[in-house]
Order: structure tokens, then C-alpha cells, then sequence
């Protein structure tokens, strides 16, 4: 039988991801962390998220999905090693679903979350496109993340890149 290189790659790539390990989370869910979060309030997030690449060319997050989250302990470590380390982690708790919160980003990569309670939340967006790679054409990219502080009443402009 005769393969050919992008497929003896395919298949090699699937093993490798099959054998993947997923890591425990250290840190414990804290409702009281979470608790100041809950609900509605009239503090917006507004920014842009995008991602450079080697050779300079902007990517905007155009039409992907923005994450905001509080800031926590348990936020903190999903943030260092699965959004930035890249690590697989699970289970992830249930009970972290109520404080997400997400949007669209339009075609410049803008976003808005409005109704926020006051707090620090961590913001990030996967960006992902494609480039030339031989015979296929091979996704590159990454996840687009920032952090932004926002009072009572306040609007708060964020950057969500590298």
C-alpha cells in the first residue's frame, strides 16, 4: 500500500492528539470568588482582538466567538495553562458556565459586553486562518487574550491580542 506524505502526517497527528494527556485543575472552585460577579450591572467591556502575523499582516477575530470571565483563582490557572501554556485541562467545573459570557466579534475583530458587574475579567478569542503548507493548506493562528478592569457605570477598552 502507497501513502502519501499528507496523509502518513493526517495519521500521525490523530495518534498524537489521541494520546494527549488531560490535566487536573490545582485550583479549587471558590463560589465567594465568584459571588460579586453574579447578575447584572452597568459596567461595558468594549475592545478589538487580533493577532499579528510573522510577517506583520493583521488578523482580526472577524465573526469568532469572544470569552470574558472573571478573574479568580481558578480563572488564573485555566487562563496560564490552558489559554497561554496551551495545556488540556479538565474537568472543567460546571459551575464556571454561569459567570462566562460571550459575544461576536464583527469583521474589524470589535466586540461589546455590556450589563457587567464591576470586576477584573479575563477576555480572549481564538483566531485561527490558513496558510499555504505543501500539498494542503495548514491553520495557524492562536488565542487572542487580554484583561480589563471595569468600575461601576464605567466603560473599559481592552486589547485582546499576544
Amino acid at each position: 500500500m502507497k501513502f502519501t506524505k499528507a496523509a502518513l502526517m493526517s495519521a500521525c497527528i490523530a495518534i498524537l492528539v489521541g494520546c494527549a494527556t488531560v490535566e487536573p485543575l490545582r485550583s479549587a472552585f471558590n463560589d465567594d470568588e465568584f459571588k460579586p460577579y453574579e447578575g447584572t450591572g452597568t459596567s461595558t467591556i468594549t475592545g478589538q482582538a487580533f493577532l499579528k502575523t510573522v510577517g506583520g499582516d493583521v488578523k482580526f477575530g472577524a465573526g469568532e466567538s469572544v470569552v470574558l470571565l472573571p478573574v479568580a483563582s481558578y480563572t488564573a490557572e485555566l487562563r496560564k495553562r490552558s489559554t497561554i501554556g496551551g495545556e488540556r485541562l479538565g474537568p472543567i467545573d460546571g459551575r464556571l458556565e454561569k459567570y462566562r459570557r460571550t459575544t461576536r466579534a464583527d469583521g474589524n475583530g470589535n466586540f461589546e459586553f455590556k450589563n457587567l458587574p464591576p470586576g477584573e475579567y479575563y477576555v480572549s478569542c481564538a483566531i485561527f486562518w490558513q496558510v499555504p503548507g505543501g500539498l494542503i493548506l495548514e491553520e495557524t493562528g492562536g488565542i487572542a487574550y487580554g484583561q480589563a478592569k471595569v468600575g461601576p457605570g464605567e466603560t473599559t477598552k481592552v486589547v485582546v491580542t499576544r
